[in-house]
């Protein structure tokens, strides 16, 4: 909503608001990306190729990739055509505007142009509306919201929903079902582009775990738990990715996929360690600092394990990194 939804405040990511994301904790985050970019560009971009970002938030990711790739590889970074970002928050895109001005801001992943492009969704599909199922005598009963004693609460739909077909088999009675029609329609189109314009796409997010049987919806205020309906549109909201999910649409549009990894894995695998030692030589003051930031992306007790990393393209790359 432009004025009463969460994403229109101001100041909700970084210490002062409800969340923290990987970019604001350290830039060795899109400087990593930039160099799986880049050792994956042969075989991903033959000319000029688009950049993506889907939910870019402040921009921070987007400066922190293209400073790097600038700095090492000039003829990647002159095949960059456009700067496109995925964005609905009056406040974001104002932001935006100022730090790339000559850059593209789209509503709808339909406007993307049909050609090679490389897409990232950084805590971007935790972010997307979801509707919940819930198991009842081998049938899928919707979650419901309803005012009741002028307090909004959770209620079942009174008859049964058609099963569709991404609905899950071999479930038990009280398991929830979260299930995301504009995440689908969202993946699906990018997987087109990827088919058939070759490209990449990077999600990195919370991933739904095996145990999470009773849904995964959270509420955040202020880096608190707190209900989903305390204080509507002030509060984060946002669910686990499923991504198998993720992976079963990738592979109906015949794209290939690796993952999910752990974020940790993934980074180690990609320098954090060694870039961190770069920085600790060149900053001895920040050396405190720049290992507890270290520790926060990679650690399995922070996001090393909690966050997962998903990649689609067309084919099986040759310098993946990742192959065993």
């Amino acid at each position: 909503h432009p004025v009463h939804g969460y994403y229109s405040k101001k100041n909700i990511i970084g210490s002062p608001g409800d969340f923290i994301t990987a970019p604001e904790i350290s830039q060795t985050f899109g400087e990593l990306i930039a160099s799986w970019i880049i050792i994956n560009s042969k075989s991903l971009i033959k000319e000029d190729f688009n950049y993506v970002e889907l939910g870019p938030g402040k921009g921070t990711l987007c400066q922190d990739i293209f400073r790097t790739i600038k700095r090492l590889d000039v003829k990647l970074y002159k095949k960059v055509k456009n700067i496109i970002f995925l964005e609905k928050s009056d406040s974001f895109i104002k932001l935006l505007r100022a730090k790339f001005n000559k850059a593209i801001i789209i509503n709808d992943v339909i406007e993307l142009e049909k050609k090679s492009t490389i897409v990232i969704a950084n805590e971007f599909f935790d972010a997307l509306p979801v509707n919940q199922y819930v198991n009842r005598n081998n049938s899928w009963y919707e979650k419901k919201i309803v005012i009741k004693n002028n307090k909004l609460i959770f209620q079942l739909a009174n008859k049964p929903t058609m099963k569709k077909f991404f609905f899950p088999e071999n479930t038990k009675a009280g398991d929830v079902f979260e299930y995301s029609e504009y995440s689908n329609y969202i993946i699906s189109n990018i997987c087109k582009i990827m088919k058939n314009y070759n490209g990449a796409l990077i999600i990195i997010d919370y991933a739904k775990r095996v145990t999470d049987k009773n849904g995964t919806l959270s509420a955040i205020y202020k880096h608190k738990h707190v209900s989903p309906f305390y204080m509507p549109g002030q509060v984060d909201l946002s669910v686990r990715p499923d991504f198998d999910l993720i992976k079963k649409i990738a592979l109906l549009e015949k794209c290939k996929v690796f993952g999910p990894i752990n974020q940790g894995f993934f980074l180690e695998k990609l320098g954090i360690n060694k870039r961190i030692e770069q920085l600790i030589i060149k900053n001895p003051e920040l050396k405190t600092k720049l290992v507890s930031q270290r520790d926060r992306l990679i650690h399995k007790d922070y996001m090393g394990k909690n966050f997962k990393v998903l990649i689609i393209t067309k084919k099986k790359l040759d310098g993946f990194l990742f192959n065993d």
